[in-house]
């Protein structure tokens, strides 16, 4: 009996903590899209509730202020885009190949949705007045550089790449990738994000490899 007790409380924890998972993700995707639409200046926590379809008291549960949301968001929109460059790159085990798919998968999520490229705008603007947000921002892509940090240690090491300094080197790809966001904000700038990304990307990895 008591096992059987056990087995049921496990359960319902499960069954509790996937609730939760999926109401987080739901909120999550509401402020995404509320963001992207008004800013962070504008939007209400209202506007995020109608958009999740969600009780307030719902969303107070999980987040206490749209401010804990929208930083919590900072963390989803990481986490959602690692997995994804991660997934590609399971198959990869060359550096250049490695940084070569790291360019494409994000003009890919450009091609898909260029507006969500615009909450990255908007937490950048926000860094400069907030230092939660800054802190936030610094801390994800301290995690985001080190990752191309060490690919790039990688390419030197297997003799791909030149002996290079792999922070400034992964500090240059970051600053490139981050140029896909400016794309969402001045459209007639003559050129085409697919075209920046590839030019840009072909002109790193060919400063990289080693001439044979």
């Amino acid at each position: 009996m008591r096992i059987n007790l056990n087995y049921t409380d496990q359960s319902v924890y499960f069954m509790n903590e996937k609730l939760k998972d999926l109401r987080k993700s739901q909120i999550m995707e509401a402020a995404q899209s509320v963001v992207v639409k008004k800013g962070y200046g504008q939007s209400r926590m209202d506007d995020i509730v109608k958009e999740a379809k969600l009780s307030k008291g719902a969303i107070y549960w999980y987040y206490k202020s749209k401010k804990e949301i929208y930083l919590s968001l900072v963390d989803h929109w990481f986490n959602e885009y690692s997995e994804g460059v991660l997934h590609n790159l399971e198959n990869k085990k060359n550096a250049s190949d490695q940084l070569k798919v790291l360019f494409d998968y994000f003009i890919d999520q450009f091609d898909q949705n260029p507006e969500i490229f615009k909450i990255m705008v908007e937490f950048w603007r926000m860094a400069g007045l907030d230092d939660d947000f800054n802190s936030k921002l610094q801390d994800v892509y301290s995690h985001f550089l080190k990752y191309i940090i060490d690919i790039i240690k990688k390419g030197i090491e297997n003799g791909e790449f030149k002996k290079v300094d792999p922070r400034i080197t992964a500090l240059s790809i970051v600053v490139n990738i981050e140029g896909i966001h400016w794309f969402t904000l001045f459209d007639r700038s003559g050129v085409e994000a697919h075209e920046y990304i590839d030019t840009i990307s072909d002109f790193i990895l060919n400063g990289l490899k080693k001439k044979s």
